[in-house]
């Protein structure tokens, strides 16, 4: 299949949408998401805050933008006290200027 002409009927194919809201918990509710997103992959709190505060990731920008520094740090921790104990066995760091660092992928020799 050609990169330009995606098949209608593939289920794997990526739709974006975009949906104008007059509700002002609809940038909370993305908020969220992201913040369930990012401790699933394993992100420690604080690099949470650092995704939302960085220019290129727009979505979590324009929730800190829209909603305050303090409440997405509020949702951070309420995200965290859900999903308790063993949700920071698994961190991820984020290394400037080298990438990501995943230590449980580390081998220990």
């Amino acid at each position: 299949m050609p990169f330009n002409d995606p098949d209608a009927t593939d289920p794997m194919t990526l739709h974006g949408v975009e949906i104008e809201t007059d509700d002002a918990n609809a940038s909370r509710e993305m908020a969220i998401c992201f913040i369930e997103e990012y401790a699933r992959l394993g992100f420690s709190p604080k690099g949470i805050m650092e995704l939302f505060l960085r220019p290129d990731f727009a979505g979590p920008r324009m929730a800190v933008t829209q909603l305050g520094r303090d409440a997405i740090a509020a949702l951070i921790d309420g995200c965290f006290l859900s999903r308790g104990p063993r949700s920071t066995r698994v961190s991820v760091d984020n290394i400037p200027e080298t990438g990501i660092r995943l230590p449980v992928l580390e081998s220990k020799e």
